[in-house]
């Protein structure tokens, strides 16, 4: 069965990240919004013309008739089906938290050049994302990225990860 991936034509952001998790395992997948009238077929499932159980904004994955919202949820999904995890549920709950972790820092990055509000424009509150931004690189960048390394340095598999790529 081919997936229906509903996100933004034109745009990569969030649904980057489920785009690259179906491609990497050479999934059977249609970019709905990409297609022929696909931005309106994405916009009925938002606005409830299929059901109640509507999607709050994209991505959005359909596998049949399942409706799977939020990039977190999507990938906690699909990974098992396609092969992307582990399959133990203690790694897969880990690689979950590492994926709700990265929706934690691409939430603040998204908030450097919006730090008063998300409907205003980047050029109304300029002055407040220059110091939001300064704030960020100086706090906030240096806790993720070194949770990140000590992950890696951690892993017990990484030098066979590395020897099999070198």
């Amino acid at each position: 069965m081919t997936y229906e991936l509903y996100y933004w034509d034109g745009l990569q952001g969030r649904g980057e990240f489920v785009r690259l998790a179906l491609e990497e395992a050479g999934a059977d997948y249609v970019d709905v919004a990409r297609g022929e009238r696909g931005t309106p077929r994405m916009m009925d499932y938002i606005h409830g013309k299929h059901g109640y159980e509507m999607p709050f904004a994209p991505p959005f994955l359909k596998d049949g008739e399942l409706i799977v919202s939020h990039v977190a949820n999507i990938l906690n999904y699909l990974g098992p089906k396609l092969g992307l995890v582990p399959k133990d549920e203690k790694s897969r709950i880990f690689a979950h938290g590492l994926q709700l972790t990265i929706t934690d820092f691409i939430t603040e990055v998204h908030d450097t050049h919006h730090p008063i509000s998300t409907g205003d424009y980047y050029e109304d509150q300029k002055q407040e994302a220059k110091a939001r931004s300064k704030a960020f690189l100086k706090h906030r960048v240096p806790k993720f990225i070194g949770y990140f390394e000590r992950i890696i340095a951690a892993n017990p598999r990484k030098a066979a990860t590395r020897s099999a790529t070198a």
